[in-house]
């Protein structure tokens, strides 16, 4: 199945930024409940190589929405020996989601408050790329524009995006649970919304009296997993970059959730 780049409202600048914010939140705290027991071993390596060739020790995340999982990925990172400095940056920034967390737990990480477009990453800041999740929110030519910024710069980039459902056992899947999405996402919410900070009557009214905020999540999920690139999309996309100087590898790691990993880097 060819790929549909399909509508979901968090690529939209008319969604009211508190929903934003909200669906944002949930994000990144389902993100840190699913990998609580699950270490992030398997990414030591990808760091490791990505920041050998950038030449620092800083991290730029592209696309860092509530900050993902960079305060549980940051302290893994430490533990195995690798001492980075992060800066997460979004075209919507919310730094906010960052200053919630105990300041001994965001040692190290800074949200940046300018908007940055991951397209056209700005010179001053240097460092690994890293893109978790946010890849299959562009377009095949503004998504190889991201790599081709990276490769022209000799910068080097992580991408890692949740794998693509579109195999006829994924497609029959999604259709066979599609019934029951709805339920477990304003479960989910419902159980999560009191623990997620901070606790204001936005996010209770958008998720309990009028659950809007779950809803649309539950529509922007599917069509994410639907919109993933395969890997043969992601090989034919860095084939075509111009720069002969610059290595691709593309790999599957999990992490509590299977990812698909594209590592480029200078030679």
């Amino acid at each position: 199945m060819r790929r549909f780049h399909l509508f979901e409202f968090l690529d939209q600048t008319w969604y009211p930024h508190a929903f934003r914010c909200i669906q944002t939140d949930y994000l990144q705290f389902s993100q840190y409940a699913a990998t609580r027991f699950v270490g992030m071993e398997t990414l030591l390596p990808v760091f490791r190589k990505g920041l050998s060739r950038s030449g620092t020790a800083t991290i730029v995340d592209l696309c860092s929405g509530g900050t993902g999982s960079w305060i549980r990925l940051k302290r893994d990172l430490l533990r195995a020996g690798l001492k980075v400095r992060v800066r997460l940056t979004d075209k919507y920034p919310n730094p906010a989601s960052l200053e919630k967390w105990p300041e001994e737990l965001r040692q190290g990480i800074e949200y940046v408050r300018e908007s940055v477009d991951a397209l056209n990453v700005p010179d001053h800041l240097k460092g690994m790329r890293t893109l978790f999740a946010g890849f299959h929110h562009f377009r095949p030519e503004q998504a190889r524009q991201i790599l081709r910024d990276a490769s022209d710069k000799r910068t080097p980039i992580a991408v890692f995006d949740p794998s693509g459902i579109r195999s006829p056992l994924g497609l029959l899947a999604l259709l066979l649970f599609a019934p029951l999405l709805p339920v477990f996402m304003l479960l989910s919410y419902w159980v999560m919304t009191p623990f997620i900070q901070p606790r204001t009557a936005s996010r209770f009214l958008w998720t309990y009296l009028i659950p809007v905020v779950p809803a649309v999540t539950c529509w922007d999920g599917v069509v994410s997993f639907l919109r993933g690139y395969t890997d043969g999309e992601l090989r034919e996309m860095t084939a075509s970059l111009p720069a002969k100087d610059y290595a691709w590898e593309i790999g599957r790691i999990v992490i509590g959730f299977p990812l698909t990993c594209l590592l480029g880097y200078p030679v």
